[in-house]
């Protein structure tokens, strides 16, 4: 065979490749929640640089510093932990440690609870109570704000970047 008469078949057979896959008939609903689809891999090209991860999926270093929340006046413990990065270290603190300032009674004696009984959760960062939950018994707003006032002038001895939370009763 000649090279000119390989032509005509030569286009043909293109012309049969490239309209040769007619497209699937779409699939019914029920269908489709069985079928997995994988897309395929990445074609491995050495001439192109791969791209710059976003900052979203950056891996974080360990030099890098934390990312430190945001915490408000008379925010609630549960606000508090929700401020919390999702990625960010946690730093046990054990409770001991936590309940220990508060076991003082010279730490109350400002605010003259007298017979009131009250019960707080705090939520403690750095060493700092940055979020404080508190009953007393009967109600006295009054007095839960100055026991509040009290509680924030605390400095634990361990202030680590994490929260850890105690609860106390008197």
């Amino acid at each position: 065979m000649r090279l000119g008469q390989a032509k005509p078949y030569f286009v043909v057979v293109l012309l049969l490749a490239a309209c040769g896959g007619a497209t699937p008939p779409a699939a019914d609903a029920s269908q489709a929640e069985h079928t997995a689809v994988t897309p395929p891999p990445p074609a491995a090209n050495t001439d192109e640089a791969p791209p710059a991860p976003d900052a979203e999926s950056k891996p974080k270093k360990k030099d890098e510093p934390a990312v430190e929340p945001v915490f408000t006046d008379d925010m609630t413990v549960e606000q508090a932990i929700k401020a919390i990065p999702q990625d960010a270290e946690r730093m046990n603190v054990d409770q001991e440690t936590l309940s220990k300032p508060l076991q003082e009674e010279s730490l109350y004696a400002p605010c003259k609870p007298g017979s009131t009984h009250f019960t707080f959760k705090i939520a403690v960062w750095r060493g700092k109570a940055v979020a404080i939950d508190m009953t007393t018994t009967p109600k006295n707003p009054k007095l839960a704000e100055c026991l509040k006032t009290q509680i924030r002038s605390i400095t634990w001895p361990a202030k680590v970047p994490s929260l850890n939370t105690v609860e106390y009763s008197m």
